[in-house]
């Protein structure tokens, strides 16, 4: 950084007796718009008020959707500040934006991009495990400024040194004397320090590193905690939309008569298709919404109403037409060769054993915890917004397109905390939906989601086929692999292992698409890690090794190597090793096991993030699985809350399981058949495994993100398991009833 005089980290004031760390156009006690999305290159941007009473109040900027960051973000700022975090209260900041200056290349052509310091965006999302990673460092730097100017004010009232001071637990020590932090704000507040905060070395460390709750746990547990669902607006009215349920398909024709007379129905209005043009991924459905002034009057109005539709150029579409047009596809062969090293079809043709393999993998669907819901009210001036999204940013800008006229100062935008959001809640659907119904009828509206609307209309996980063929040489080495990804969507993953930790590699692709996708938990590392996990599983058992020492093997011969992925550069060997034999250990990976038990094991790098999962599991006779035990090992870096951390690895685990378990959206007449927990099934809590243990690796690394990397390696270590039990192989997901027809046979 430069001069600290010139390029000020922090603005800090007086205000109400106390020391108020933030942006330097608004505190927590002012809601005006207009000055919140001011261009902070030279400042944070982030909160942190201390009360004269010693209470300290921590903002944090990502929303959260359960993944902990509520309570993990502000422990980076108390950890410098040094204060107990059973003191802190958290509170969640507005989104903060400014004009896109073409600063952040990520930003595209939206017209506004998050705030930078700077030049640097403040991170303001969830997903892509990112929030940690993109906060480590700004966040321990705004508890250092905080602290060190309370230290100068101590020194300046004593008459001494800032160097003779120390801090502890919201206190200045100078020998025997405690000074209350709430008692210097006023002073730290105009105090001008000379040089930049040192930030403390991790065996420092006395809040980053140890387990604490989520700070809304309480209010979680006694339903206290508001969701999107649980807000509304003076004058609101609540919109159910009967969208068309073919893939892009539209209303030919409606009858309203009937809807129109349902009590509480107020309007009945068409919803266009975003966009128009049917070639493009559709963001919002084409259909019919019904307003009312109730949620439960708008279903009812919805249920009347009669549409014809236009089932679009996917009518003939369901699931074997979609493996059809796989297979034709495969066959033109018109790939993209993604990644390529040494001379695979050689050292394939020379291998001494080989295999040549193929697994497939379903549409999934988010199906968040709360489905879809947004309410906006669109003023003349004003356009107020409470949403459930996974970043604030994008909420604005999607709502600028269908608002035109409207400026980033007129937008007051909340952001709620997520009922889970797993990527689809990138989306703004539901939002977008609410400002056009709430301009076309002048009211505040707001619009939920019934969960048949979120699993017939998702941005599903992409379906794909995953082809491997593979060569061992005398040895029993993999030399030779190639990975052949045909998809539904574009996105591929043929770059992770052991795509570096073979000699001869190819990894081609191809796409085919269909309903429309987006990011799902891990996105395309999730199927990646199944399918690929899978093959090294296979090669192992062909090349008669245990299976854990093969990976280890391969890991140890090729050390470490490039990872071309989200978020990362190199993959390190020993890491990887390190979480594999944490994972067997626990599990106790070699012991004896009884008839019909097996054990699987698999790791996978996901976003710069090493994770291994080991299962235990037994299969009856008649192909009855029982999931006995579940051992989950991680390395994200520098764990801040282990707590946390061990929670993301459990969750990951069992959606893993659940996916794999009896998960898949089916199609008819290019339609979702199957909108329901009835028919798209969780795993419940007989299916889930017996224990189920995690660990986090403890280190001093710079972190990376945990909220998606336990998932992908979850799904194979499962199916590897069930071949080590009964010797079938689970070649295509979901498991569903393959068992029980396999045993049979």
């Amino acid at each position: 950084m430069g001069n600290f005089d010139r390029r000020q980290f922090l603005k800090v004031t007086a205000a109400a007796g106390a020391l108020v760390i933030s942006s330097p156009s608004f505190s927590f006690a002012q809601n005006g718009s207009k000055d919140r999305y001011r261009n902070l290159d030279t400042n944070l941007g982030f909160y942190l008020k201390i009360d004269t009473n010693n209470m300290v109040t921590i903002g944090y900027s990502v929303p959260d959707d359960g993944t902990g960051v509520n309570t993990a973000l502000p422990m980076l700022v108390a950890e410098e500040l040094d204060v107990d975090f059973d003191n802190v209260n958290v509170e969640k900041l507005p989104p903060l934006y400014k004009e896109n200056d073409g600063s952040n290349p990520r930003g595209g052509d939206a017209p506004y991009i998050n705030q930078t310091y700077k030049g640097h965006p403040i991170h303001q999302s969830t997903g892509g495990s990112q929030s940690i990673r993109r906060s480590y460092e700004m966040l321990r730097m705004a508890g250092a400024e905080a602290r060190e100017r309370l230290k100068q004010a101590a020194a300046d009232d004593l008459g001494v040194n800032i160097s003779s001071l120390n801090t502890d637990n919201g206190y200045v020590i100078s020998g025997n004397q405690k000074i209350s932090y709430g008692s210097l704000v006023e002073k730290a507040a105009i105090v001008t320090l000379t040089a930049e905060p040192k930030l403390k070395s991790p065996d420092e460390y006395k809040v980053i590193g140890t387990d604490q709750p989520q700070k809304v746990a309480g209010d979680i547990a006694i339903g206290a905690q508001k969701y999107v669902m649980d807000m509304e607006l003076p004058g609101m009215l609540n919109a159910v939309i009967a969208r068309c349920p073919h893939a892009d398909g539209l209303v030919k024709s409606y009858d309203d008569t009937e809807a129109l007379k349902v009590p509480g129905v107020r309007h009945v209005v068409r919803v266009n298709r975003i966009p128009e043009d049917i070639n493009e991924q559709k963001y919002i459905a084409d259909g019919v919404a019904v307003i009312a002034d109730s949620h439960w009057a708008a279903l009812k109005g919805r249920e009347a109403l009669e549409i014809e539709w236009d089932k679009g150029r996917w009518a003939d579409v369901d699931n074997a037409w979609i493996d059809r047009n796989f297979d034709k596809v495969i066959v033109e062969g018109k790939t993209n060769v993604r990644l390529e090293h040494g001379d695979f079809d050689k050292a394939f043709a020379e291998a001494d054993k080989t295999l040549e393999v193929a697994y497939d993998q379903p549409y999934w669907a988010h199906a968040t915890m709360e489905t879809p819901c947004g309410i906006v009210d669109v003023k003349s001036d004003k356009v107020t917004v409470i949403a459930g999204n996974q970043t604030g940013v994008r909420v604005m800008n999607d709502l600028m397109r269908v608002l035109p006229g409207y400026t980033h100062d007129q937008f007051d935008v909340t952001l709620m905390r997520l009922g889970s959001g797993f990527g689809r809640k990138f989306i703004v659907d539901a939002c977008t939906e609410a400002a056009v119904l709430s301009k076309a009828v002048g009211k505040p509206i707001k619009v939920i989601w019934t969960r048949e609307d979120d699993l017939e209309q998702d941005f599903y996980n992409p379906k794909g086929r995953h082809m491997f063929k593979g060569g061992l040489d005398k040895n029993g080495k993999l030399v030779a692999a190639n990975y052949f990804h045909c998809s539904t969507d574009n996105d591929f993953a043929t770059h992770a292992f052991p795509a570096h930790h073979v000699p001869n590699y190819r990894g081609e692709v191809i796409d085919s698409k269909v309903l429309p996708s987006g990011p799902w938990r891990g996105p395309t590392e999730n199927v990646a890690g199944y399918a690929m996990q899978s093959f090294v599983d296979e090669m192992a058992h062909l090349a008669g090794k245990d299976p854990l020492q093969f990976r280890i093997d391969m890991f140890k011969d090729a050390g470490d190597t490039p990872a071309p992925g989200f978020s990362s550069d190199i993959m390190e060997a020993d890491r990887f090793i390190n979480v594999l034999q944490i994972a067997a250990k626990n599990l106790g990976w070699g012991k004896e096991l009884p008839k019909g038990h097996g054990m699987g094991i698999a790791s996978f790098m996901t976003f710069g993030g090493y994770a291994a999962c080991a299962v235990e599991v037994k299969v009856d006779s008649d192909g009855t699985l029982t999931i006995i035990n579940a051992s989950g090992a991680a390395d994200p870096g520098i764990a801040i809350n282990p707590q946390g951390c061990r929670a993301q690895i459990e969750s990951g685990t069992l959606d893993g399981f659940s996916a794999a378990l009896g998960q898949a959206i089916e199609l008819e007449e290019g339609r979702v058949i199957n909108n329901n927990f009835d028919t798209y099934q969780m795993a419940r809590i007989g299916t889930s495994p017996h224990m189920l243990t995690s660990e986090v690796v403890r280190n001093h690394i710079d972190p990376k993100g945990l909220g998606e990397m336990s998932l992908p390696p979850a799904i194979p270590a499962l199916c590897n398991a069930i071949f080590d039990a009964c010797g079938v192989r689970i070649r295509k997901l979901p498991i569903a009833d393959q068992l029980e027809k396999a045993m049979k046979a």
